[in-house]
């Protein structure tokens, strides 16, 4: 768990989750037309519903039963002309402004599902707010309770940044080029996850 949960940078703040993009929660506006509010497909996941608790197993390792595996995701509806795909996680309820868990590109435009604890050969990732590259699982503090985004960003292009870069320029990168997105949120802490 990470104490020291710095603020994304003014400029990746208003860029990063607050929501310029159609609330897509990317910076600067859609550089594709086709990339309005209109353009949001499915997101489900057989292991937790929309608004509903993580399973244990998904939060941190400082949380009994917690494996700190990527849940499984399923999507459906993303546009035709998709490339491939990048998963963006984020918790908005961190004490000082959004902290982003997980950045990664490059999936494949065919792909339709993302299985536990996937190892993704062939994508990239960027820098997490803590400055890490790779996933960071649910960790709120003892006794609070956030929100954990997980967005999917269909995009025309092949991965569009790369491996290590920076939040700022990860994020950019994906806004340029989404042409639609889903989103699926999970709650974990305070209470004990079902």
């Amino acid at each position: 768990m990470s104490r020291d949960r710095r603020p994304i940078l003014a400029a990746a703040g208003a860029l990063a989750l607050a929501g310029t993009l159609s609330g897509c929660g990317l910076i600067g506006q859609p550089q594709n037309k086709s990339a309005e509010l209109s353009e949001w497909f499915t997101v489900t996941s057989p292991v937790f519903r929309d608004g509903k608790d993580l399973p244990t197993r998904y939060g941190c390792t400082t949380y009994p039963g917690g494996q700190g595996k990527t849940p499984p995701l399923r999507w459906s509806g993303a546009p035709a002309d998709t490339r491939s795909f990048a998963i963006v996680m984020d918790d908005p309820d961190a004490s000082n402004g959004a902290y982003v868990h997980w950045v990664f590109a490059g999936l494949n435009g065919t792909a339709n599902a993302l299985v536990e604890g996937a190892r993704l050969d062939r994508t990239v990732e960027g820098l997490t707010t803590g400055k890490k590259v790779g996933y960071a699982p649910p960790c709120p503090p003892k006794g609070e309770r956030h929100r954990y985004r997980f967005t999917i960003y269909a995009l025309d292009a092949p991965a569009p940044f790369k491996s290590g870069a920076s939040l700022k320029d990860s994020l950019g990168a994906i806004a340029k080029h989404t042409v639609g997105r889903g989103r699926i949120t999970g709650n974990f802490g305070g209470q004990r996850a079902r």
